[in-house]
C-alpha cells in the first residue's frame, strides 16, 4: 500500500525535479554568485601590453588565446570550432586592431571580443563545411 501512494503522489514531483536539473545542467557557468571569476596569466594583462610585446611575447598571448579558444569550443552550446577557418594571424590582426583602440582594456576583454564575432561563423559541429 505504501509503495502505490509514493508512486502515485512522490514519483511525479522527484521526475520533475530530475528533468527539471538535467535541463539547466548545461547552462550553469563557473562563477561566483555576482557572476565574477579569476582571470589567469595573459588575460589579466592590458591591450598595451598585449600590443607592445616582442616576438617571445606575442608567444605568449597566442598560447593564451588557444587555451582560451579550447575552452571555449569545450563549453560552448553547439560549438565545434568557434574560428572554423580563420587564420591565427587574422585573429591576431582583429586582436591588434582593438586593442589599438581600447588601450586600458584587459587581454580578455579583448579575446571575449574576438569569440563574439567569430560566434557568426563558428562550425557548429564536425561535419560542418
Amino acid at each position: 500500500m505504501k509503495f502505490k501512494h509514493i508512486q502515485k503522489h512522490v514519483m511525479p514531483y522527484v521526475m520533475m525535479v530530475t528533468f527539471l536539473l538535467m535541463a539547466t545542467v548545461n547552462s550553469i557557468y563557473g562563477a561566483d554568485m555576482a557572476g565574477r571569476y579569476l582571470i589567469s596569466g595573459a588575460g589579466k594583462d592590458s591591450c598595451r601590453s598585449f600590443v607592445d610585446a616582442d616576438t617571445v611575447g606575442k608567444s605568449y598571448y597566442r598560447a593564451w588565446l588557444s587555451g582560451y579558444i579550447s575552452s571555449h569550443n569545450f563549453n560552448s552550446k553547439d560549438t565545434y570550432s568557434i574560428v572554423n577557418k580563420t587564420e591565427v594571424s587574422e585573429l591576431e590582426a582583429w586582436l591588434r586592431g582593438y586593442c589599438f583602440s581600447n588601450m586600458t582594456h584587459t587581454y580578455d576583454q579583448a579575446v571575449k571580443g574576438l569569440m563574439r564575432k567569430l560566434e557568426y561563423f563558428k562550425k557548429k559541429n564536425y561535419y560542418d563545411k
